[in-house]
């Protein structure tokens, strides 16, 4: 390794301390994101159950497809927050050791590789300023080291793949799970067990109104039940 002017090493270790800052405040914005993303959740949560208990399965429905996009959301933002976790440490370390100088370039990459993965428009501003300090820092450093772009990249691409596979593991632990049903045999179930009920008085139109249904869907439910075997034609008229 050549020997940098003492002024660029000075602007280095500037640049280094500025950047451990900002990706400081940027973890603490990713957590206070998860924060509301959990917290919403279990709001969402609770009205399925209410909603379920009410057999409004539409706007239950809804709801759980809305946490469905939360939690995709919530997964790139738990690997996003651990990739930065691994630029704060470096950077922690770096910022007293120059002899880890020339891995400067590809921690710049990592960054950028973050960015690419995860979109984040919140944040994109502090990303972009991490981004730009680091890659001069990089700049520098590069002038008087030799360091293969190759090994740079497969690093970077090990290190993201690692925290995917663990933004998936902290998913599955961290977020409860969505209440399982299938809203088309749970209703296929309502109109058997009405129709078991008022087997000497089956009405159509009155079984869709008790249970809240179309009329239309309640003839489709009882052409399944027939197709399935549950329900068989004894007459025109009667179903059993």
């Amino acid at each position: 390794m050549k020997i940098e002017p003492a002024g660029s090493m000075e602007r280095v270790k500037l640049l280094l301390r500025e950047s451990l800052t900002d990706i400081e405040l940027v973890s603490y914005d990713l957590e206070k994101i998860v924060r509301n993303l959990r917290r919403k959740d279990s709001e969402y949560l609770e009205k399925i159950s209410i909603l379920l208990e009410k057999n409004d399965h539409d706007r239950a429905k809804a709801y759980a497809e809305e946490i469905a996009m939360l939690r995709r959301v919530a997964k790139l933002i738990y690997q996003s927050s651990l990739l930065v976790l691994t630029i704060k440490l470096r950077l922690e370390t770096m910022v007293e050791s120059e002899e880890l100088y020339g891995m400067l370039p590809q921690l710049a990459r990592l960054l950028s590789r973050i960015s690419e993965t995860s979109p984040l428009p919140d944040l994109e501003k502090e990303f972009t300023g991490v981004k730009a300090k680091l890659e001069e820092a990089a700049s520098i450093i590069t002038r008087s080291t030799d360091i293969r772009a190759e090994a740079v990249d497969v690093e970077a691409e090990k290190v993201i793949k690692e925290a995917e596979r663990l933004a998936s593991l902290k998913l599955e632990t961290t977020f409860p799970k969505v209440p399982s049903y299938d809203l088309r045999e749970e209703a296929k179930q309502r109109v058997l067990e009405y129709l078991k009920t008022n087997a000497d008085s089956f009405n159509i139109e009155r079984c869709a109104k008790e249970l809240s249904m179309e009329k239309s869907e309640v003839e489709s439910l009882l052409n399944e039940l027939i197709k399935e075997r549950r329900v068989v034609v004894k007459r025109e008229e009667e179903l059993v």
